[in-house]
């Protein structure tokens, strides 16, 4: 009977990895938040130049593809297989 007691004494009890949850989601939130903010005061067209050609686009499409392409290289370079 000790453990039923255990469960009702922690029942209301906020376990740790639910902080992590809400401090994931807290976290994924403010993100979006900068990443719109930061998009709606960006919205002049700028010179995007290639190798062969150039193009104009909104500035946050810019800043945008240049975190994907960095999110991408970080990925890759943190997930190389072991070599033994």
């Amino acid at each position: 009977m000790n453990d039923s007691n255990d469960v009702d004494r922690h029942a209301g009890a906020v376990h740790r990895r639910d902080v992590g949850r809400l401090i994931r989601l807290v976290v994924v939130a403010a993100i979006v938040v900068v990443l719109v903010l930061v998009a709606m005061d960006n919205r002049t067209d700028v010179r995007i130049g290639y190798v062969f050609d150039e193009t104009q686009a909104p500035l946050w499409i810019a800043v945008a593809a240049a975190t994907a392409c960095g999110v991408v290289i970080g990925w890759l370079t943190a997930h190389r297989p072991n070599r033994r």
